[in-house]
């Protein structure tokens, strides 16, 4: 696993209660050569990156809500995990905000779903090139 990781092939891989999860390029290639889109659900900033290197331009959405209370709304967790999570988004768009395409929030799960996907249908059409200094 390490090799492919090393080689590009993998585009994301996780560890979730001792088993790993992983996303190949090819894979991720084969889903939008079908004309779709792939859904990452908790995609790293490592993940973006190797997305950008493999040349797949992705569409990158940081889902935001303002309180615990809005996480535990949409969400299954403890007012200690949804305040940790608060804390994590603040970080990752303070540090990468360029990395996203968009930013949406919203009180409840038809919100957000609505503006991601009115996010996604505004972008499927761009293509972001990077400059080169």
């Amino acid at each position: 696993m390490e090799q492919c990781k090393e080689e590009g092939a993998l585009i994301d891989c996780q560890r979730k209660k001792n088993e790993y999860y992983y996303t190949t390029r090819e894979a991720v290639q084969d889903v939008s050569n079908g004309g779709k889109h792939c859904v990452l659900e908790d995609a790293s900033i490592y993940t973006v990156n190797q997305l950008q290197k493999a040349g797949l331009h992705p569409i990158v959405i940081l889902v935001k809500c303002k309180s615990a209370h809005e996480i535990r709304s949409v969400r299954n967790c403890t007012a200690d995990q949804a305040t940790r999570t608060i804390q994590k988004c603040k970080k990752l768009e303070g540090d990468h905000l360029n990395k996203f395409t968009a930013i949406v929030s919203g009180t409840n799960c038809d919100d957000l779903y609505r503006d991601i996907l009115a996010t996604i249908n505004h972008h499927k059409d761009s293509f972001w090139l990077p400059i080169k200094s």
